[in-house]
């Protein structure tokens, strides 16, 4: 079945190649910034149509410590990419890491035969050179490296059930009480805390001058926001597909 395509950061990917680069960069603890992305046919002359399809990205080093561009290179290897360090005395082209998704299914003729020099521990260039990168990943794929780095279980957590009825009466009211009150306060301690983020701690009452019913609705949105849902303001599926997620249980 053929990658789903996105842009990300201007650059043409697929998401398993940007899920990878993200698990990358968190390994390095630093963005990249791309030269080249992926589906870009006939693009870069000195490319070998290596981008011609999915899989493919070019990361700018120009700028980069020789250590750096170690570690960058190292961070792909380790999340499944056969990548490498080029080098403007290799060819035409300034310094960059070019890095293959191993196993992507959008893969062109080139970077498939690129994923097999890398596992053969050679350079994936047109002299057949020996691997000049951090050895002992060639193995290594995104399925297995998830494999090995399972996401972390949300929490569950106290008191954790959360009314429909009361998110819909918390948007257009402002005085709420009991039961209801107490669900509208823990969706909003709940996006205020550190490991969500959607709000900072000092957003967990409304500014002065401001109805609750009116700063529920911006909570919300930033939520959304945050998790990357079309801001409405309304506590709706998606809030609640999230919220589940870290433990809390939904009821009309």
């Amino acid at each position: 079945m053929p990658e789903a395509r996105i842009v990300w950061r201007r650059t043409q990917l697929n998401r398993r190649t940007v899920a990878m680069l993200v698990a990358a960069e968190k390994l390095y603890r630093s963005q990249f910034r791309f030269i080249q992305g992926s589906y870009n046919k006939g693009g870069v002359e000195a490319s070998a149509g290596t981008h011609d399809g999915g899989g493919a990205v070019d990361v700018d080093v120009a700028k980069q410590s020789p250590a750096q561009r170690r570690a960058i290179v190292l961070a792909l290897r380790k999340v499944g990419f056969a990548a490498w360090l080029r080098t403007p005395a290799q060819g035409r082209w300034p310094y960059h890491v070019h890095a293959i998704a191993i196993g992507d299914q959008d893969l062109s003729r080139g970077a498939a035969i690129q994923v097999q020099e890398y596992k053969r521990k050679r350079n994936g260039l047109a002299n057949r050179g020996t691997d000049d990168g951090p050895p002992g990943f060639y193995a290594m794929t995104w399925e297995l490296y998830l494999k090995a780095h399972p996401a972390p279980e949300p929490p569950a957590v106290p008191d954790s059930s959360i009314s429909l009825a009361a998110m819909a009466y918390a948007r257009t009211h402002d005085a709420m009480t009991g039961a209801w009150g107490a669900d509208r306060a823990r969706v909003v301690a709940w996006a205020a805390h550190p490991r969500v983020g959607a709000i900072a701690g000092t957003e967990t009452v409304p500014a002065a001058g401001v109805s609750w019913h009116l700063h529920f609705q911006r909570v919300l949105r930033k939520v959304e926001l945050k998790f990357g849902l079309p801001p409405t303001g309304i506590f709706n599926d998606g809030i609640a597909t999230v919220m589940k997620r870290y433990g809390y249980t939904i009821t009309a």
